[in-house]
């Protein structure tokens, strides 16, 4: 009896492992910043999320003019 409950407690265990432990693939990403406020390479955030790129992280800069700003680091998922 003994030997029937301790296989069985191993059937369970196996497909537990079985059903969680499937390999996860891997997401690979493209990565873009983008300088608000750039006459020379505007930079729309409504645009750039319709196309699926995610805001990452943001920092404050100055324009050579004084002029402040914010660099933005986004990210896509590739096809």
């Amino acid at each position: 009896m003994l030997v029937k409950h301790t296989l069985g407690w191993l059937l369970a265990l196996v497909l537990v492992v079985a059903a969680f432990g499937r390999a996860v693939t891997p997401k690979h990403w493209l990565y873009g910043v983008c300088d608000l406020g750039d006459p020379h390479s505007p930079c729309d955030l409504n645009a750039l999320g319709a196309q699926g790129w995610e805001l990452v992280a943001a920092t404050p800069f100055t324009w050579s003019d004084g002029t402040a700003s914010a660099r933005v680091f986004l990210k896509r998922e590739t096809p």
